[in-house]
């Protein structure tokens, strides 16, 4: 896949430098970071998300069809609530904190562009 078809399943990051004012900057960054671990600039990142992604299984806590987010972005967010949190995240945690902080009020790119 290439960088453009790639951001099409980002909510935040739309491939700039810098995040633009006003939007969720740790959102932002996770996405930037799923991008450049999916084109092969993140070697490490990609080890991290099959661990989680296998260990968690997470295609079937929060499937791709629910919402258009791909594992590995979904499997850098449960890192990122098991760290932020200091106690080991759980199914039920992690999709309330999902909805509210990641989905809430946005649509992927690819949404956008289909009206969906």
């Amino acid at each position: 896949m290439t960088r453009e078809e790639l951001i099409l399943d980002c909510r935040y990051y739309n491939g700039e430098e810098d995040p633009p004012e006003g939007i969720n900057e740790l959102m932002w960054g996770y996405e930037e970071a799923w991008v450049g671990m999916m084109l092969g600039d993140l070697p490490r990142l990609e080890k991290l998300i099959e661990y989680y992604t296998k260990h968690y299984d997470l295609p079937s806590i929060l499937p791709y069809a629910e919402d258009g987010t791909p594992i590995g972005i979904k499997a850098i967010l449960w890192n990122r609530l098991d760290h932020w949190s200091y106690i080991s995240a759980d199914a039920d945690e992690f999709k309330k904190w999902y909805q509210a902080k990641y989905v809430a009020g946005t649509k992927t790119h690819r949404q956008l562009l289909n009206n969906q």
